[in-house]
């Protein structure tokens, strides 16, 4: 979705929709260093899940340190895919056969944009949560990386990474939580205006999820 399409989009709903405050606290922060923040997720994230099998998803929400600062990895996905073309997400996908959440998270990381396993100590879990409008439940898994991970996209499935820093997205000025009722209900979503593209959605939504924990 493009800052366009959000436009277009919210003009369409059935009632205005309207700002409303953060859930972060407002006002001007200074990120902690990427061991702390590194350090603050092992005591607040989930264990990691070790049941096999599903027919869920998992995503992987990839952080390492870059110029002093603390940046998470998202992709542009590609336009010529099925489901949810060109939008920003954090590389995953299904759950096969066999295969845990962490398993699942860590091999489509690594089928998308090529980061090997090695380079990637998983940390805990986000949480867990069905996409609105299709019900298909996913899981955050949270890793990091110690230095920047050598990529090599799957063009098939990635058009570009996106290194986004936690102290951009950490700011209000780029973030609104918008209440609006559809033919789902009354729902609450989350964007990240990063422009020129523009983070919603589960995206989005874990995104906070994992900003409140830091705060």
């Amino acid at each position: 979705m493009t800052l366009q399409d959000l436009q277009q989009y919210l003009q369409g709903l059935p009632v205005p929709a309207r700002r409303v405050p953060v859930l972060l606290q407002s006002g001007s922060r200074t990120i902690p260093s990427h061991p702390e923040v590194v350090q603050r997720l092992r005591g607040s994230l989930s264990p990691l899940p070790n049941e096999v099998g599903g027919n869920g998803a998992a995503v992987l929400l990839l952080l390492y340190p870059l110029d002093g600062e603390t940046m998470v990895l998202m992709t542009r996905r590609s336009a010529s895919l099925r489901n949810h073309p060109h939008e920003i997400s954090f590389p995953g996908g299904g759950v096969e056969a066999g295969e845990t959440i962490p398993e699942a998270a860590l091999r489509e990381t690594f089928e998308e944009v090529g980061i090997d396993y090695s380079a990637i100590e998983l940390l805990g879990l986000l949480g867990s949560g069905a996409i609105r409008g299709n019900g298909r439940s996913f899981s955050g898994v949270v890793g990091h990386c110690r230095s920047r991970p050598v990529v090599q996209l799957n063009a098939d499935e990635v058009e570009t990474v996106l290194e986004v820093p936690l102290s951009l997205v950490y700011t209000p000025d780029y973030f609104c939580e918008l209440w609006y009722s559809d033919t789902f209900g009354w729902g609450l979503f989350h964007f990240f205006v990063m422009a020129p593209d523009l983070i919603w959605g589960a995206s989005a939504r874990m995104l906070v999820d994992l900003l409140v924990l830091l705060e």
